[in-house]
């Protein structure tokens, strides 16, 4: 059987299938998984598992406490060519009920929809094609959907350990860059949070016995802030921040939520160190440290760069213009790029406001970079490994 001749043919391939795409998408974000939510996240792995199935993957899930982690394979020779997203989304249950999904000037609006249900839409566009297509396939192809990304990975990290081989070429359906670009860097990420302690008293009768843990919290927060350094990369955000019972209650607990950005693996570290070593100004208060480095910087690599050298040649026959870039958000991408395998992230679908009530795609975007991704999934499997 022969590949197809020219990615022109794949792109029409999609072309011809836009609205099924859209309206599957669709279905996706209407079937909500709020990160940690496990019954919903499992319920929406169930169905995609079966789709995957009636393509012709064998699927396999590996339980967790935040849902499951889905691998589905098509056999082949090693190293794997893995296709990698994650179910969850930042939205509560209930987002789309209170902003449905809507489409205006060719764009589709909807929570998660960018970020990254159109990413597992368009995954499942490629295994169709591979299925309904007379194309011959050397390496195996893989599936990989995380269940916790958006919080950090605890339990999909430990099984993507188990299951996917360094030396494998990786795929990440992440939303590209704001002007399409495919992701070669991005910052490492850390997660935290802050619990302070103090003692409660009446603000009116009593607070000299009070010790304000919302004072202690304050400074804190300045003195995280007074941390970031642009110019190295270093970006730290206490984006939350909540305590006391009552106005006229000297405040006894108080948590933050702190968001660390970084470009060097030894600032990373630095600055986990010192977040961890904060001490309160009051003795009688305390402060307590929860969290971690969750996802390491995405360094550029030879490889790297050469698989986006590739994606931007296949780009161009399909009439997109893109280049290489990095982005300061964290993904899985930066995680199995430090297990050894080959990594090309932001290989999702265009559009705009990731974590935002504007979340969108660009419509036209959708079958375009299904073809993107199909074309590299063969373009790789023609050639090489790098092993």
């Amino acid at each position: 059987m022969q590949q197809p001749q020219t990615v022109a043919s794949i792109r029409d391939y999609f072309m011809e299938r836009s609205d099924a795409l859209v309206a599957e998408l669709r279905e996706f974000v209407e079937r909500e998984t709020p990160s940690r939510d496990a019954a919903s996240i499992e319920d929406f792995i169930r169905d995609y598992s079966s789709r995957l199935e009636a393509a012709g993957l064998f699927c396999r899930q590996f339980p967790g406490a935040f849902g499951p982690q889905l691998l589905a394979e098509l056999p082949g020779e090693e190293p794997p060519v893995v296709l990698v997203g994650h179910s969850d989304t930042v939205w509560p249950a209930g987002a789309v009920s209170e902003r449905p999904l809507q489409v205006a000037d060719g764009r589709l609006y909807g929570p998660g929809v960018y970020d990254m249900k159109a990413g597992l839409s368009i995954v499942l566009g490629v295994v169709r094609f591979l299925q309904e297509n007379p194309v011959s396939r050397r390496r195996k192809l893989q599936v990989f959907i995380a269940a916790d990304e958006e919080s950090g990975g605890d339990t999909a990290h430990p099984c993507m350990d188990e299951v996917l081989a360094p030396g494998s070429t990786a795929f990440v359906v992440e939303p590209p860059c704001p002007d399409g670009s495919v992701k070669v860097q991005r910052k490492g990420v850390g997660i935290y949070e802050l619990k302070i302690t103090g003692r409660e008293a009446h603000a009116g009768v009593e607070p000299e016995r009070g010790i304000s843990a919302v004072d202690e919290l304050a400074r804190l927060v300045l003195e995280i802030h007074g941390w970031n350094e642009p110019a190295r990369g270093i970006q730290l955000n206490v984006g939350t921040v909540s305590g006391g019972t009552a106005g006229n209650v000297v405040a006894g607990s108080a948590v933050a939520g702190v968001d660390l950005r970084f470009d060097n693996p030894a600032d990373g570290e630095e600055l986990d160190q010192r977040l961890r070593a904060l001490e309160p100004r009051n003795p009688g208060a305390a402060i307590e440290v929860s969290g971690g480095l969750c996802f390491p910087p995405l360094v550029p690599t030879a490889e790297t760069m050469r698989l986006g050298e590739r994606a931007c040649q296949v780009a161009a026959e399909l009439g997109l213009e893109i280049s290489t870039g990095s982005s300061g958000g964290g993904s899985d991408g930066s995680y199995l790029s430090s297990k050894g395998l080959f990594v090309l992230d932001g290989m999702g679908v265009e559009g705009g406001g990731a974590h935002a009530v504007d979340e969108h795609i660009l419509l036209e975007s959708l079958p375009v970079r299904a073809a993107l991704l199909a074309g590299m999934v063969l373009a790789v499997d023609g050639e090489d490994s790098p092993c």
